[in-house]
């Protein structure tokens, strides 16, 4: 008599990998919107991205991270292997995958958030006075909307510095040429840049170095102190440091300026 009920039992439970199943669908979805309304930056291209990444595959509107892939065709194996006694999606489950889909989806982004810019090897550098300035870059094209982010690494090799002044920034220049290529008009417009974790101070050893990553986005600060986007076409980023100490005599006052890096706005 025990039978009827425990096989009515067994009916009612859901399919627990198909309830996984689902909540990584939402989740997925959940970090999709974020990208898409810029507000986490888009680093995980092994989970999901919304531009052709060579961690995942391209399905046309976004790249499905391999990690995703992998995970959604395990999911949807283990779903159709379990699905046994015409099991349903009881209320209790399907709260449960939503819950369990924000959170994942959060945490996606949460990571995203956390894990710096990649930067490879490309720099250029600028050695005078005891001190390195290296600017690594991963990029020299810039899409107007996102960020093209440079990293600074500002080394000291032979001076103890104590109270210095420090400034990152820049001039993107543009030029235009005639027919007979030659210069008819130049733009130039200069480039502010604030640390993520700026500070009044730093304190510098011989063989200590300091990082910040900085990113630009296509705006223009002018002198006045407007705004405007610069237009598509071929510029220079050129970024320097300055550094003094008047605690010493001569007073140190260094400005390092490594060479320019070409940069294709679009």
């Amino acid at each position: 008599m025990r039978l009827p009920g425990r096989q009515k039992q067994v009916k009612a439970r859901s399919n627990i990998f198909f309830v996984l199943l689902g909540g990584y669908v939402i989740a997925l979805g959940v970090y999709g919107v974020l990208l898409w309304r810029a507000v986490v930056p888009d680093r995980l291209g092994a989970i999901e991205s919304l531009s052709r990444s060579g961690y995942g595959l391209w399905t046309g509107a976004f790249s499905l991270g391999y990690v995703s892939v992998a995970a959604v065709v395990i999911l949807v194996v283990l779903s159709a292997g379990s699905a046994r006694g015409n099991r349903r999606l009881t209320l209790a489950a399907f709260g449960a995958m939503l819950l369990a889909g924000l959170v994942v989806g959060a945490t996606f982004a949460a990571v995203s958030a956390s894990v710096p810019p990649r930067i490879s090897v490309y720099s250029v550098q600028d050695s005078r006075q005891g001190f390195t300035l290296a600017v690594y870059y991963n990029s020299t094209t810039l899409d107007l909307g996102n960020n093209l982010t440079i990293r600074y690494t500002l080394t000291d090799n032979s001076y103890s510095v104590t109270t210095p002044y420090y400034l990152f920034g820049g001039q993107f220049s543009m030029v235009f040429n005639n027919s007979n290529d030659k210069q008819v008009v130049a733009f130039r417009a200069p480039i502010s840049f604030k640390p993520s974790q700026s500070t009044d101070l730093v304190e510098l050893a011989p063989g200590e170095s300091w990082t910040t990553d900085l990113g630009w986005n296509g705006t223009i600060f002018g002198i006045n102190g407007t705004r405007s986007v610069a237009p598509p076409g071929s510029y220079m980023l050129w970024s320097y440091v300055a550094l003094q100490d008047a605690n010493v005599t001569p007073n140190l006052y260094v400005v390092l300026h490594p060479p320019g890096i070409p940069v294709t706005i679009q």
